[in-house]
């Protein structure tokens, strides 16, 4: 990865192209609000509870710490949010060449997103499996994208993760290691990130790639995120810390204060 958001995107497609197993987790806000221990969730899926969930956090940091040269992370943009950028950046034991983008599906890449990586999706002779919400059906799925197994995930993932663990990891274990060369398309939201670094400690044998939300508009049939619909953040191209930046200042990790919602 070159962290230019354009030749990385083309990298992921060539390595799709060319069937080699790999494993892309994406770190974006969300991910880096619960690593900062910050209350955070997303209206109606999930929420992040610093008091409550610290093993989730756990379990998610913990997932950032694989070094092996098919395993990519992405991280939040630096114009963002440097303190994101910074922390993610810290807490994970990756090489520089396996990091890009955690928006690298959205904003100015999601049109060749949805025009690129989902004919691939649906011609591939490969099985897919898809990991996410249990509100879609598997007809649905099957239809939209040629998924031939569906792993749901119902309710809150953070509060799924804290009563369904070993349940979860029994399953990925099944998932990951009966299938090779199968790709799997991650769509959990926080646990996405968790469920990828299971499944790559089952079988390095797949493809795991945390789709997010990019898919949203095809499974739902509307618009979930920002990017989804509005023309300048469609247009949007994230940046990367510049190397000045980089070279000149030490990393700036700690978030900033907030107020705590009240109880």
């Amino acid at each position: 990865m070159t962290q230019d958001f354009q030749k990385d995107f083309d990298e992921f497609l060539t390595l799709l192209d060319n069937e080699k197993p790999f494993a892309f987790a994406r770190f974006n806000d969300g991910e880096a609000r619960i690593l900062a221990n910050q209350p955070v969730g997303c209206r109606h899926e999930w929420q992040y509870r610093p008091e409550r969930d610290l093993h989730f956090r756990s379990s998610l940091r913990e997932s950032l710490r694989v070094r092996d040269e098919a395993y990519f992370y992405g991280l939040p943009s630096w114009d963002m949010s440097p303190w994101m950028h910074d922390l993610v950046r810290s807490l994970t034991t990756a090489d520089p060449s396996r990091l890009t983008f955690a928006a690298l599906f959205a904003n100015g890449n999601h049109d060749r997103f949805l025009e690129e990586f989902v004919p691939r999706f649906r011609r591939t002779s490969r099985p897919i499996v898809f990991v996410g919400n249990a509100r879609l059906s598997r007809s649905r799925l099957q239809e939209a994208l040629g998924v031939s197994d569906f792993l749901p995930l119902p309710g809150d993932c953070v509060k799924l993760w804290k009563s369904k663990e070993r349940e979860l990891l029994d399953i990925l274990d099944l998932k990951a290691s009966l299938f090779r060369g199968a790709l799997f398309l991650i769509a959990g939201g926080p646990l996405g990130k968790i469920l990828i670094h299971a499944l790559w400690r089952v079988s390095r044998e797949n493809v795991y790639l945390d789709v997010g939300s990019a898919l949203d508009p095809l499974l739902f049939g509307r618009p979930t995120r920002a990017y989804h619909r509005d023309p300048a953040n469609r247009a949007l191209i994230p940046c990367w810390k510049p190397l000045e930046e980089g070279a000149a200042l030490s990393m700036t990790v700690q978030p900033p204060r907030e107020k705590q919602p009240s109880s």
